[in-house]
Parts: structure tokens; C-alpha cells; sequence
């Protein structure tokens, strides 16, 4: 299994925002501008806007500890904040310390104690050349029959996902694993999505792999 490109490297702070401004003082005055002037981003929420599908700022930069200078995204709800890059979680997860950073700058309130969650979503694309229907023999058969009863177009089984418990409250996103949408039969690139952090989601994919051989 070979990472070919990550797709969205997403880390979440389940948290109640609202404990981090207690003296109600109007974030559009010094903490949004500051968060755009410190990171460039190009888009931003204005003040008296619909934020009801979160704050969103999109397209900003952030330099890395290493160096790196890597794409970002952020969304703020009022139970949570979303840091967004096409990297990994780990980076995600820097960005979102440095957020912190800035608003204890600003005489904001920020205790790590405040997140109550931390929820992971990776997607990337990598290179697998096993095919999942070895998984069982009968699936190459079955699809087949598919095949034979659909206008004679081929069918191979391309997808494999797992889900959580539906019935609960919480519920991360899904497992998957298929084929590249729009990609011919015999090739090898395949979409993953897990509610993991980009390097236990390599993990996992590896061990797949291993259970494809």
C-alpha cells in the first residue's frame, strides 16, 4: 500500500467555543482579523452572517514547526472547531495548538481541559495492487452473474466499508475503501476515508492489503 495524495487530513475539537470568550467581547474586533492577518486566509466570515453551518475560513497557509508551508482550512461551531489540510492529521492538529496559542495572546481563555474530544477524518488515495475480490473466491462469481443480467457489462467487486453503530448518539465517519471513481477495472489507485489520524489510517490500509494478499 503506497500513499498517492490525501484528499483531507481533518482534526476536530469537540468543545463548548463560547468558555474561550467568558466577558462576551466582539471576536470580529481583534480575534478574527488577527486569525486572517496571522494566516492569510482568503476567505472569511463577516460579521452579521448566517453561521449556522459553522465560520468558515478557507484557503489559508500555515508554517509548520519543520518548516513547511502547508494549505489550511478552519470552521468554528459553537461546540466545536475544525482545522482543515491536504497533508495529514498530525499538521491539522499543529494548526490548531497555534490557534490556541493566538487566542491566549489575545487575552482569550484557552485550557486544553476544554476539548472534551478530539475526531479524526482522513481521506486519501493510494496505490494497492491487490483486488478485493480476493477477498472470497465466490465474489469474482457473483459479479459475473451481475454482469450477465445487466447488459453484459462487467462488474468486479470495488467497495468495502465499515460502519459504526447507527444507533448511537456519536457516530465517526465511516471506513472505506474503493475503487477510484471513473478509473478502468485493472487499475490499482484506490479512495480510503477513515475516522482516523492519517498515519493509523495507513496502518489499517496496510493490514488490509495484507488480508487481500
Amino acid at each position: 500500500m503506497r500513499l498517492q495524495s490525501v484528499q483531507l487530513a481533518r482534526t476536530t475539537w469537540l468543545m463548548e467555543v463560547a468558555e474561550t470568550n467568558p466577558h462576551g467581547r466582539n471576536i470580529f474586533v481583534d480575534f478574527i482579523p488577527a486569525l486572517v492577518n496571522e494566516y492569510q486566509f482568503k476567505t472569511s466570515p463577516q460579521e452579521g452572517g448566517d453561521f449556522k453551518e459553522g465560520m468558515k475560513f478557507t484557503l489559508g497557509t500555515f508554517t509548520k514547526s519543520k518548516g513547511d508551508i502547508i494549505q489550511v482550512g478552519l470552521t468554528i461551531w459553537s461546540d466545536g472547531v475544525a482545522a482543515d489540510t491536504y497533508s495529514s492529521t498530525d499538521d491539522s492538529e499543529e494548526f490548531l495548538q497555534d490557534i490556541a496559542r493566538l487566542l491566549a495572546e489575545l487575552g482569550y481563555r484557552y485550557e486544553p481541559t476544554m476539548v472534551r474530544r478530539k475526531v479524526f477524518i482522513s481521506q486519501i488515495f493510494v496505490q494497492c495492487t491487490k483486488r478485493l475480490k480476493t477477498l472470497n473466491p465466490q465474489l469474482e462469481a457473483f459479479a459475473k452473474k451481475i454482469s450477465s443480467s445487466a447488459f453484459d457489462i462487467p462488474f468486479e467487486a470495488a467497495a468495502i466499508e465499515f460502519w459504526p453503530d447507527q444507533t448511537r448518539t456519536f457516530k465517526p465517519a465511516n471506513f472505506s475503501f474503493q475503487k477510484r471513481t471513473g478509473d478502468a477495472a485493472d487499475e490499482d489507485r484506490y479512495w480510503s476515508q477513515a475516522p482516523l489520524s492519517t498515519s493509523k489510517h495507513l496502518e489499517l490500509l496496510q493490514e488490509l492489503e495484507a488480508i487481500l494478499s
